[in-house]
């Protein structure tokens, strides 16, 4: 796995989505949610144009998907 680096929002979006999470709800974060092998995954991405480092790597434990789905 490569380094990551922060990313544009809707580029963070783009890969939930390609990933086949649906947005589910949007307060203060843009919820996320996916279905998979009868276990129910959640994430959220912030309001923000652009997503940290640290918000990436949640979102890839959250997500199970390797990170280099997540390198720009």
């Amino acid at each position: 796995m490569g380094k990551l680096k922060s990313l544009n929002q809707t580029k963070v979006i783009r890969i939930l989505k390609s990933n086949g999470f649906k947005k589910v709800k949007s307060g203060k974060h843009i919820t996320f949610k996916k279905i998979q092998d009868g276990r129910v995954l959640t994430t959220w991405v912030p309001h923000h144009r652009e997503v940290t480092i640290f918000v990436i790597q949640y979102i890839i434990k959250q997500t199970e998907k390797p990170g280099e789905e997540f390198e720009s």
